[in-house]
């Protein structure tokens, strides 16, 4: 009995390797380069054929690209000879030494097979048996740059088999901005005596420091027509083919490729040690624009005129350009607006482009000087820094509208009282800059206040104008409540609110409204000319003007004007006789 199972023990372990031959694998290459692919053939006949293989045993170091199957029917010395064959596309995840798996079928398995994956081989030239190859490249301007300095670098991939589909790898550089210029180029070139078809790409690198910098090699991956797709009936180019890219091209939709240029090395300078200015802007050619290209226009005093500058640098980005300085000019005031930055290219350079638009008030009529703008920058063609500068301009400041052209005072008794005199004349001047605006403001009110208040308004200065005609007395100041007309009341308690809030413009817009209605004839129109018409308080009201108009920042207390102006605006024991002169006329004609 126990022979018996020895026996059959025997015959099953020698039967083994038998079954294990029905399904068999292989490989169609042994070794292949980074990015190129495998075709894994499994063969499978008897009970296992029908049974799809398990590939999921692959997804560790490979990826299925596509699969097909095909199956065979023979005859051998009148027996039937059945055959299922698979064919596998493997893409390998990494380089080294990989196993492809033993993968089941059923109820066998295939034996498991080795794949050398190694590193792809920069090519830089053609050869009989390069018919796809990568040269880069960067032009002789760029050898040897500076930190920020552009770099033209240059792909070209040369092919003369079809081409299914492809892409370039992106131009990732440590250290640098990487730019694309312009689109690819398609042209055909001689090679070796052999037509090639040839694509083409442009980059703008900037390196972002000295020293070292590398460039890595360019790749391209895709796929090129197989042997079976292709149109191509040369017996020659097949054989190439199967040289450069593997003998087996079964598969119509073309077999996967990649090709690597070659790495490069640049020594990136720092900026030269002579080089004295505040930015470092290395550039093949800079250019300052201004929007007044041929003379300034003829600005007026109050109203903003704006100017326009632009620079524009051949080989730099717009995040590479400074702020535009814009000196100060005397007797103007500048606002400017936020730079607009803008990149273009013309597939050769980037331009990059900053543009900064700035608001000039003149405060004081007559001849301004503005003063030159001036950038420092660094020739990368001759080799040396250079400046570029708008010129100064002379401009004329008209008076305001409808205001004085002269400023000429009377001759002053003292040093003293001269100076005291500027001071006040600047004043006045600054003041007559932004009445314009409040007065515009001070009559939109009155507009939208309605009909019923305009007219109210308007009987009230008719009727102060009949009294002043008529030789009346000037309304004097009274008691808190008793100071005569509704506007005047109504104006002194905007005041005293104006004051308690601490709130400037109110304050000034209220002053001048009850000014109006003491002097519905010739109403002051700034807060200046007020201060010059009131008896008392003056300095009060230039405290003011200054916290509104000046340059600085401190915070307004308006308890001292309130303190000085709650009895009335004229002084009890003096009534006015004459009207003085003010620095700006009326900007709208008075209703009569």
């Amino acid at each position: 009995m126990f022979m018996k199972r020895v026996t059959l023990f025997m015959v099953v372990l020698m039967s083994a390797p038998a079954l294990w031959a029905d399904v068999r694998a292989s490989l169609d290459s042994n070794s292949i380069y980074d990015g190129d692919t495998v075709t894994l053939t499994i063969e499978a006949n008897g009970k296992d054929m029908g049974v799809e293989p398990d590939m999921s045993v692959l997804e560790k170091d490979f990826a299925v690209l596509g699969t097909s199957s095909s199956r065979r029917l023979q005859f051998i010395n009148g027996k039937r000879s059945d055959q299922h064959q698979w064919q596998i596309e493997l893409d390998p995840l990494r380089k080294g030494t990989l196993t492809v798996p033993a993968i089941p079928v059923g109820k066998s398995t295939t034996s498991p097979l080795s794949l050398k994956v190694s590193e792809q081989p920069a090519v830089q030239g053609a050869s009989a048996d390069q018919p796809v190859f990568i040269k880069n490249e960067v032009d002789d301007k760029s050898s040897s740059p500076f930190v920020q300095q552009q770099i033209y670098y240059t792909v070209r991939m040369y092919y003369r088999v079809p081409l299914v589909e492809g892409s370039f790898s992106d131009l990732d550089i440590t250290d640098a901005l990487v730019e694309r210029l312009g689109e690819d180029r398609q042209y055909q070139s001689m090679v070796n005596g052999k037509r090639y078809q040839v694509l083409e790409r442009h980059y703008a690198i900037f390196p972002e420091k000295s020293g070292q910098l590398t460039i890595p090699a360019a790749a391209f991956t895709g796929r090129i027509m197989s042997r079976t797709g292709s149109s191509s009936n040369s017996s020659q180019m097949d054989s190439l083919m199967e040289h450069f890219f593997g003998s087996n091209n079964r598969f119509n939709a073309g077999k996967r490729i990649r090709v690597r240029g070659q790495a490069l090395t640049l020594d990136i300078k720092p900026r030269p040690v002579d080089y004295q200015a505040e930015h470092w802007l290395p550039s093949a050619g800079l250019v300052l624009q201004d929007s007044w290209e041929e003379a300034p226009p003829e600005l007026r005093v109050g109203e903003p005129a704006t100017r326009t500058i632009t620079l524009q640098a051949k080989g730099l980005e717009s995040s590479h350009l400074p702020d535009i300085s814009i000196p100060e000019t005397d007797n103007m005031r500048l606002y400017p607006e936020q730079a607009v930055t803008e990149n273009r290219t013309d597939g050769e350079w980037v331009f990059g482009t900053r543009k900064q638009s700035i608001a000039y008030v003149p405060s004081r009529s007559g001849r301004v000087s503005l003063p030159e703008v001036r950038i420092d920058w660094w020739d990368t063609t001759e080799q040396r820094q250079r400046s570029t500068l708008l010129p100064s301009w002379e401009v004329n400041v008209l008076p305001a509208a409808g205001g004085v052209a002269g400023h000429a005072t009377p001759a002053p008794q003292s040093e003293a009282d001269a100076q005291q005199d500027e001071v006040d004349s600047g004043e006045t001047d600054d003041a007559a800059a932004s009445s314009l605006w409040e007065i515009t403001r001070f009559r939109k009110l009155l507009l939208a206040g309605g009909l019923l208040a305009l007219l109210a308004t308007l009987l009230f200065l008719y009727r102060k104008h009949l009294q002043s005609k008529s030789g009346a007395a000037q309304t004097t100041a009274a008691e808190p409540g008793t100071q005569g007309t509704f506007a005047s009341n109504h104006a002194r308690r905007e005041l005293q609110k104006a004051c308690e809030e601490n709130s400037p413009q109110a304050a000034a817009q209220a002053l001048l409204i009850w000014a109006a209605g003491e002097w519905p004839d010739t109403p002051p129109l700034n807060l200046g000319a007020l201060a010059h018409r009131v008896d008392k308080g003056a300095d009060e009201i230039l405290e003011l003007d200054k916290a509104l108009y000046g340059t600085e920042t401190s915070a307004w207390n308006g308890q001292a004007l309130w303190d000085r102006f709650r009895q009335g605006l004229h002084d009890s024991k003096i009534t006015e006789t004459s009207s003085p002169t003010y620095t700006l006329s009326p900007l709208y004609p008075r209703w009569e």
